[in-house]
């Protein structure tokens, strides 16, 4: 028994200095290759671009939308990143810049000069619809008339990435000129959402790339079949893959399960909004109409393309078979995300896990 707490407070402890090393090296080995990006050093400092009282940033004359009302919810989410960041800024925790080619999940409309920073299981593959449509060579002005494997595959083609970009120069001025757009998840739904999505349906380089592993690490026994597909991993062995601390050192985390502050860089770009995954048809509709292309595009309502029950009513279902131990890694390894955006302490924790006021 006394082993067995040693080791798990040994757990937390390593995770507890591996996490804060995690958002420090901003390495999140998720870079696709053909998008490596200038290998000079980006420096964008969230205070360098944040101007006082929360407001936005100086935009060309030839910007073709209006600026972004930032109303009471806006001004909110803004105000409790940027207590957020500084809060980071103090422990350290913020490097002082970026590669280019960690800006690879910004993408970048030069016509409209907005920029927006996607995050898997956020709606990113309908905010990517929007964007091909905003260069006017689809076929439609409909979002969901492109499939979702042509959005990631056929026609990324298509898309331009602040990675993308030669120079330093052209990045920090798109940085510092564009408004820039990120939406974010309740982390813990976003994380089932990526386990259900990629290890409970037919997805074969997830499970090869990574069931096997999973399996062969974290399961006793395991028949042939299971080590040579990797397709039926269980949602334990997912989140003990996720909270051992050699995923951390040896490999980072997939884009799909990685931090907010590792694809976006929260605290070193000044988001002009942010929108939520909660809220996302009002947030998307507000900006459209910011970028005055609500009349020829419209975002697709939650839940149109949606065939199964919604991750949120299955939270408690999956957390709670999830030893007490786990959740609290969980807690540890994604509490940065759930601070800087003003996430409170998760309703499935505090119906599994004693509630802590040092949380």
């Amino acid at each position: 028994m006394l082993k067995s707490k040693k080791l798990f407070l040994m757990g937390i402890a390593v995770v507890g200095i591996l996490v804060p090393l995690m958002f420090l090296s901003q390495t999140t080995g998720n870079v696709r290759s053909h998008r490596r990006g200038p290998k000079t050093k980006v420096v964008a400092r969230f205070r360098d671009n944040v101007s006082e009282g929360n407001k936005t940033s100086v935009a060309s004359p030839q910007n073709l939308y209006t600026n972004m009302s930032l109303d009471v919810t806006q001004q909110e989410r803004l105000s409790t990143l940027k207590r957020g960041c500084k809060v980071l800024e103090k422990k350290g925790l913020v490097p002082d810049s970026v590669k280019a080619r960690h800006l690879n999940h910004i993408l970048v409309d030069d016509t409209y000069q907005v920029m927006f920073c996607y995050i898997p299981k956020v709606a990113c593959t309908n905010m990517k619809r929007v964007f091909l449509l905003l260069t006017g060579k689809m076929n439609t002005t409909n979002p969901l008339d492109i499939k979702s494997n042509d959005v990631h595959f056929t026609h990324d083609k298509h898309l331009k990435y602040l990675s993308d970009y030669s120079s330093e120069v052209e990045i920090n001025y798109r940085i510092k000129s564009y408004k820039k757009v990120i939406f974010v998840r309740e982390p813990l739904e976003r994380l089932l959402s990526a386990y259900r999505n990629k290890f409970m349906e037919k997805s074969e380089y997830f499970h090869r790339r990574f069931g096997r592993r999973i399996i062969r690490r974290y399961r006793d026994n395991p028949s042939e079949s299971s080590v040579e597909l990797g397709n039926d991993v269980q949602f334990i062995e997912f989140v003990k893959y996720i909270t051992d601390s050699s995923t951390i050192m040896e490999e980072g985390y997939n884009e799909h399960w990685d931090h907010y502050s590792s694809l976006c860089h929260p605290c070193l770009i000044q988001y002009d909004y942010i929108g939520k995954y909660e809220t996302i048809d009002e947030d998307t509709d507000q900006i459209l109409r910011d970028l005055r292309i609500d009349k020829i595009i419209k975002f697709p309502a939650r839940g149109a393309t949606y065939k199964r029950k919604k991750t949120i009513d299955t939270m408690a279902d999956f957390y709670g078979s999830i030893p007490p131990s786990d959740l609290r890694l969980l807690w540890k390894i994604y509490v940065n995300d759930y601070k800087l955006f003003g996430y409170p302490y998760p309703e499935v924790l505090k119906q599994f896990l004693p509630y802590s006021p040092h949380h």
